[in-house]
């Protein structure tokens, strides 16, 4: 009689019984094989084998060796089971195959799973429907075929209802599907979603995200699926969705309240960031929103904090912010943010990258405030001086360019009311380190186009406004 040894253990093929089943090791035969009895198993008439045998070939977690018996048509066929454990088991051994190589993942494609997965997500059984969803995920986040596949078979729109009905779908599945749409959308170069295909996709993801709370008890799986909620609507507006139509949905006051909320990790923090970026980009109505949602508050928090990659990303923002308009460049000044902006920029061991963008904001902000005797006042207080003449000394050619600019301008207006304010801070530039930085600039040796033409800049500059400083210095 045929016979398959697993371990020390003797299993007849024939007269299988539920004990003998039940009494095989979860692991592959000594050749790498699924034993031949859970091969068997898996075809009995009795239920109670048929769900020993694929939850063993589930525990064994040995994806290739599945393919290589053949078992990747058996177990779709599986989903059209009526038992719930079946349908599970089946799925959860569908999503590790998933997990794996396009090749693998096709395969299942290819044995008309993805109906049937559809199908399945929208089962009363939690552990059914999300596992489905998880299969169905991987797909969508292999590459652009099998995600098309998905989202032809009305996949995408089963994500979406799972996500509105948030009165009856469990929480854990609510998360994978979450997840399954972070996926869909995931950044690939080939990734060549139309924005008319994504744009029902705001409304659940930005409900979400506002009815789902974050505080001291929320779970670490609620947090992480927060984070790709929000991951989610920042590739969206990376899509260039309508601005509009992520401002309408009200989202734009939580996703500020996340990124100065403590609870917060630094990678949501990070992808609030991203997002709302885009605002601020946009026209000053846009910007208009994300600042009066409380912003600035929270951007001054990531500045003056220990994260170097939020402190950057905030300072970038913080840039954006200092050439806009008259109200919000006097917004951004009373709340502070010049400050630790300026100080950053002074002090040579922070990181270059956050120097790079607080000279971006110092030198910006620059550019805005002549004539503004309230501003001017407020840049010279908050120490803008000494950061302009800090941002001559970065090694970014940009940053450089726009501090003499914004040199220039101040020096350029004509005050003819003689405000006090701006008196004092001609005075203040003069008798800074600023002349002496914009002499370096001039007479330096660097060649290009680009250094010719900021020598003269700072040439004009200094021997229109600075003749005492126009000179080489001696060495």
């Amino acid at each position: 009689m045929d016979e398959n040894n697993i371990g020390n253990i003797t299993i007849e093929l024939y007269g299988l019984t539920l004990e003998e089943v039940s009494k095989i090791p979860a692991c592959l035969t000594y050749d790498r094989k699924i034993p031949k009895a859970l091969l068997r198993g898996l075809h009995a008439e009795d239920l109670q084998i048929r769900r020993i045998a694929v939850t063993t070939i589930r525990k064994i977690e040995a994806v290739q060796a599945v393919i290589d018996a053949g078992l990747v048509p058996s177990l779709v066929s599986l989903l059209d089971s009526e038992d719930p454990c079946l349908q599970s088991e089946a799925a959860w051994i569908l999503a590790n195959i998933t997990a794996g190589t396009t090749q693998q993942t096709n395969m299942v494609v290819e044995a008309g799973a993805i109906p049937k997965l559809i199908r399945l997500s929208a089962s009363p059984s939690e552990d059914v429907s999300d596992n489905a969803v998880w299969v169905l995920a991987n797909i969508v986040g292999d590459s652009p075929s099998p995600r098309d596949r998905v989202e032809d078979e009305g996949g995408i729109d089963a994500f979406v209802r799972l996500l509105d009905y948030t009165g009856t779908t469990p929480t854990k599945v609510q998360r994978r599907a979450v997840w399954a749409i972070c996926n869909y959308l995931s950044p690939w170069p080939s990734n060549n979603l139309s924005v008319m295909k994504i744009n029902h996709l705001i409304p659940c993801l930005a409900r979400y995200i506002q009815q789902t709370p974050l505080d001291e008890a929320t779970s670490e799986d609620d947090k992480e699926s927060i984070e790709y909620a929000v991951r989610s609507l920042s590739r969206m507006i990376d899509r260039r969705v309508q601005l509009s139509d992520v401002i309408e949905t009200g989202v734009i006051p939580r996703l500020v309240q996340l990124l100065g909320d403590p609870h917060s990790s630094m990678v949501l923090r990070r992808d609030v960031l991203h997002g709302i970026g885009y605002l601020l980009e946009g026209d000053d109505d846009d910007a208009d929103v994300v600042i009066d949602a409380g912003l600035l508050p929270a951007l001054l928090t990531l500045v003056e904090g220990r994260n170097h990659e939020l402190c950057q990303q905030a300072l970038y923002h913080a840039s954006n912010i200092a050439v806009g308009s008259q109200s919000q460049i006097h917004a951004f000044l009373d709340c502070g943010l010049l400050k630790p902006a300026v100080r950053i920029l002074l002090d040579d061991f922070s990181p270059a990258r956050c120097r790079h963008e607080a000279g971006w904001t110092v030198a910006n902000l620059s550019t805005r405030i002549s004539g503004d005797e309230k501003a001017e006042q407020a840049f010279m207080e908050g120490g803008g001086v000494a950061g302009l003449s800090a941002a001559l000394l970065l090694p970014d050619h940009g940053a450089k360019e726009l501090a003499v600019s914004g040199i220039t301008i101040l020096f350029d207006v004509q005050d003819s009311e003689g405000s006090q304010s701006r008196s004092s801070l001609l005075a203040a530039i003069r008798s800074s380190s600023a002349p002496q930085n914009l002499r370096a600039i001039r007479y330096s040796r660097r060649g290009g186009l680009e250094d010719h033409k900021l020598r003269e800049a700072c040439r004009t500059l200094l021997t229109y406004y600075l003749p005492e400083f126009s000179k080489r210095a001696r060495v």
